[in-house]
């Protein structure tokens, strides 16, 4: 019998996967604009909107046709720190952290959306350098799927939902039964007790 020979393995329980440790001052700024025949689109990754994440953890976030690059919104909630890192392993992995691909041509605030277009700003800051991408897509084309994953991303976490098809339409409430019901009938009618007349 041969010498055993032991071939060596990786054990997958104590394997790391090698990503880019989430800086400390990791900021995302995510803009989103609409043209004039995009503003009824239901969907949360497609109205105009506003998504601020901070170095502190706070996500900010607002829809409104007013909202621009330049606005600051109010704060939605703070995010944990894991739900930081997954927002920066995202950008890792679609490609969002390399400021040479970026759009530092066009300054975002100078962005306007065409007619039926929707356009997403993307500004990322991290180790003190600000980079931004700008992303243009018309109502009927299918968007950057890099881009929707981040922004979809931030909606979740803002609690940003689809509009459903009946949002125009009335809510009816039921607040229970009236509570002035008994006041408003009569009371029923009942006769006096009969007494004796032979004492």
């Amino acid at each position: 019998m041969g010498p055993l020979v032991v071939v060596g393995c990786t054990d997958v329980r104590t394997a790391k996967i090698q990503t880019a440790p989430t800086p400390a001052d990791l900021s995302i700024d995510v803009t989103i604009l609409t043209g004039s025949a995009a503003k009824d689109l239901p969907q949360a990754h497609a109205r105009q909107g506003k998504f601020t994440l901070l170095s502190d953890g706070s996500l900010h976030s607002d829809y409104g046709d007013s909202l621009t690059f330049l606005t600051r919104p109010a704060t939605t909630r703070w995010l944990y720190q894991r739900q930081v890192d997954g927002l920066w392993h995202l950008a890792v992995d679609a490609g969002w952290i390399d400021p040479a691909k970026s759009s530092v041509d066009v300054w975002p605030g100078s962005v306007q959306p065409a007619h039926d277009e929707v356009v997403y700003i993307l500004f990322f800051h991290a180790e003190g350098t600000d980079w931004w991408f700008v992303r243009r897509f018309k109502t009927s084309d299918i968007p950057d799927p890099k881009a929707v994953a981040l922004v979809r991303s931030l909606c979740d976490l803002a609690w940003a939902t689809d509009r459903g098809p009946d949002r125009n339409l009335p809510h009816r409430y039921d607040f229970g039964p009236n509570p002035y019901d008994g006041f408003e009938k009569a009371p029923p009618f009942s006769s006096p007790p009969a007494t004796s007349a032979a004492q």
